[in-house]
Order: C-alpha cells, then sequence, then structure tokens
C-alpha cells in the first residue's frame, strides 16, 4: 500500500475545497435550493436566506408574495400596512375606469348649459329678494265680501288698485316689506221685504299702507307674508234704490250718499308669492278688515242700520322690480 505524503494531502483537500465551493454557491441560484433573496435587505451585496425565514420576516414586516406583490412592496416601502385582500387587480382598475369613462361619454352635452341656466335664474330670482332695499310698482286686481251681522244681502265686489312697494331685506330669508296703493272698490246690495225692493252700490277710493313681514322658504322663490293693512279713505259714495209695490203700482226711489263708510279701516292680511326673476313677483293676497266697513253713526237708510260689515279683500297682484 503507497503511501500519500503531506504534501500529496494537502493538494487532495485543496482540490475538493475547490470543486464544493462553487456547488454551495449554486444551490442558492437554482429553483428549489430552498433559499430565497433577503427581502430585508435592500442594494447590492445581499446574501440569500431559507425560504420559510424569509416567509416569516415579511409577514411581520408587511411584505407581500405573490401576483400584488409589487403594489404591496411600495405601500410597505411608505411605511403602511396594506392587507394582500385589499389590493385591488389591475384588471378591476381597468374596469372602473372603463365604467367611469363610458358614465362621461354618456352624458347629455347640453347638462353643463342646463346647469349653468338654472344658477343664474335661481341666483337673478335670490338677488331680487337678498340685495340692497329694493323698490317696485304693483297691480292688482280682485274681488271683496262682506261678513257679519246684516251681511247676507251684500254680494261679491270688483275691485282694482295700483301703487309703489318697498322692502327691506333683514337676511338671506326674511325681509319686510310696505306699500302705498291706490284701490278703488266697489260693494252691491240687494235684498226684497214685505214693502218692495232695495238695491244699493257704495263706492270709494282710498289710500292702503300694508307693512309686512316676508319669509322665504323654498329656494325657487317661494314666500310667505304676514301684516297688517291699514285704509284711509280718500272719496266716496253711495246710490240706494228703492222700489215700493202698492195697490199693483210700483214707485221707484233714488237717494244719493245715505250710505257712508268710515275714514279708517284696520285688517290683518296674509300673502303668498312667488319671485319668477330678478324683476318679476307675483303674489295672491288675504285681507281681513277689523273695522265696520258702515258708518253707523251717520247712515240715514233703515233696512242698513245695525248692520256690521268685516270686509275680505281677496286680490292677485303683480310687482315689478326696479
Amino acid at each position: 500500500m503507497k503511501t500519500f505524503s503531506l504534501s500529496n494531502r494537502l493538494a487532495v483537500v485543496l482540490l475538493a475545497g475547490a470543486l464544493a465551493s462553487p456547488l454551495a454557491f449554486a444551490q442558492g441560484v437554482f429553483e428549489g435550493s430552498g433559499e430565497v433573496s433577503d427581502p430585508n435587505c435592500v442594494g447590492d451585496g445581499c446574501g440569500y436566506v431559507p425560504a420559510d425565514q424569509a416567509a416569516q420576516g415579511s409577514a411581520e414586516q408587511g411584505y407581500s408574495y405573490g401576483e400584488n406583490s409589487e403594489v404591496a412592496s411600495a405601500d410597505s416601502a411608505s411605511g403602511e400596512q396594506v392587507p394582500a385582500d385589499s389590493v385591488v387587480s389591475d384588471s378591476t382598475l381597468a374596469d372602473s375606469a372603463k365604467v367611469a369613462t363610458v358614465n362621461i361619454d354618456e352624458e347629455d352635452d347640453d347638462a353643463p348649459h342646463y346647469v349653468a341656466e338654472n344658477a343664474a335664474e335661481y341666483r337673478a330670482r335670490k338677488e331680487g329678494f337678498s340685495r340692497g332695499v329694493q323698490f317696485g310698482v304693483r297691480v292688482s286686481g280682485g274681488v271683496n265680501k262682506s261678513f257679519g251681522q246684516k251681511s247676507g244681502d251684500w254680494n261679491f265686489g270688483p275691485e282694482f288698485g295700483a301703487g309703489l312697494m318697498a322692502r327691506l331685506p333683514l337676511g338671506e330669508s326674511f325681509g319686510v316689506a310696505t306699500e302705498l296703493n291706490f284701490s278703488y272698490r266697489h260693494y252691491g246690495y240687494e235684498s226684497e221685504s214685505d214693502y218692495g225692493e232695495y238695491e244699493a252700490t257704495v263706492k270709494e277710493m282710498l289710500f292702503e299702507i300694508p307693512v309686512m313681514g316676508q319669509l322665504v322658504v323654498d329656494e325657487d322663490g317661494l314666500f310667505f307674508a304676514l301684516g297688517v293693512n291699514l285704509g284711509l279713505k280718500m272719496s266716496g259714495e253711495s246710490e240706494f234704490n228703492q222700489t215700493i209695490t202698492a195697490e199693483g203700482h210700483k214707485s221707484k226711489e233714488t237717494r244719493s250718499n245715505t250710505i257712508p263708510t268710515v275714514g279708517v279701516e284696520i285688517g290683518g292680511l296674509a300673502d303668498i308669492g312667488y319671485v319668477v326673476n330678478r324683476w318679476l313677483v307675483m303674489d295672491l293676497r288675504v285681507v281681513q278688515n277689523f273695522t265696520n266697513v258702515l258708518d253707523l253713526d251717520r247712515i240715514a237708510e233703515s233696512t242698513l242700520m245695525h248692520s256690521k260689515l268685516y270686509t275680505m279683500h281677496v286680490s292677485l297682484g303683480v310687482t315689478l322690480l326696479l
């Protein structure tokens, strides 16, 4: 048996080590070796660690492997913990973008113009009711009807008015308005008795001064108002016709200004209106008088004595803002 010298043995060991080093180094390169790149190391010169150790470290520090690993790694680098199941896939994002694009494309081309027109219209309506003191001209037309003692023989009568309006806004939804109106009223009376028939008309002209608080309750321009109405009589006249039938003969008598009316009327006011645009306002107004229209101290017709007429006035008005 041949004996190796020390120098030969050393040469064999060095040769075996040289052959084993490339094999050991290659184990971290080829698939199935059980080692992966260290996920906790950034930059050149990083080594390899066992796969189970890499998975444990990644789970503790928010690393995620799989099809969404790039998104998860980006969130981990920013310091935020993002669960893997919360990451939306690229296909889902693409579908969302597609839906958004379809919805935008399907919008009506006139939609921006419609929004702009509505905004301008709303702004114009509110402008007439929200900016400084407003002045306007109001015209109205309506009817009157009397209630109270011996009022059943008084018919509906027409009335008209025109005058000036002023409004002071005290906020976006509230304001105080007053008017100075010139009004014409007509009252009609018809009755029968055992002695004959009676007809009467009463006409008067007066100044009306309503004062009211207006509350805007709707963005579209709807408003309500409550207040008082003061009527100051300028002039008045009446005519009373009496037809008496006796023994088959009829006699007719006409008397003038025997039905005087009071000089001052006070009533409550309720109003509902709509601001059409910056220049135009429409309203429906009801005034209920608390004073008797007839001046009982000076009335000369016996059939109308002790009458108490509390008149209601209903009118439709149109106001042009200046």
